[in-house]
């Protein structure tokens, strides 16, 4: 199963990342939950504390899986994709200016940042991990 994992770690983050884009730019986000749950919804979006959920939790999975992705990348390349995640958390509220019923916010684009550091700290963890596993994952290694 890890194996598997593994092996499809870019098909984890691209599709991940498409269906949060997707997500992100629905006139009525709920609606991926049903139609039942999308005409009453169970939280306020609107109110800060739950944006800040939602947000935050999703950029985190997706940091999370961005550096699994890409952990077997070179500093560089790692620092410009990780430049890039952040220009996409600021662009995709944006364009929420386009989608009825929606509103960019500054601080959901904070929220998001937040998430994705949030995301890659939960992927390095390194107070947990023995010396051998830091060293597969720095080296991209399944084991």
């Amino acid at each position: 199963m890890k194996a598997f994992i593994h092996r499809y770690r870019l098909t984890w983050f691209w599709g991940y990342f498409s269906l949060l884009t997707y997500e992100l730019l629905l006139k009525n986000p709920w609606v991926i939950l049903g139609e039942k749950i999308a005409s009453d919804p169970p939280l306020d979006t609107s109110s800060v504390p739950a944006s800040a959920l939602l947000h935050t939790s999703s950029f985190s999975v997706l940091g999370f899986l961005f550096c699994y992705a890409f952990n077997h990348q070179t500093a560089a390349k790692k620092v410009r994709y990780s430049l890039w995640l952040v220009a996409y958390c600021g662009v995709t509220e944006i364009l929420q200016f386009c989608v009825p019923n929606r509103w960019p916010s500054g601080e959901d684009i904070l929220f998001n940042v937040v998430g994705l550091i949030a995301g890659t700290f939960i992927f390095y963890q390194p107070w947990r991990l023995p010396a051998e596993s830091q060293d597969e994952i720095q080296l991209g290694v399944t084991p």
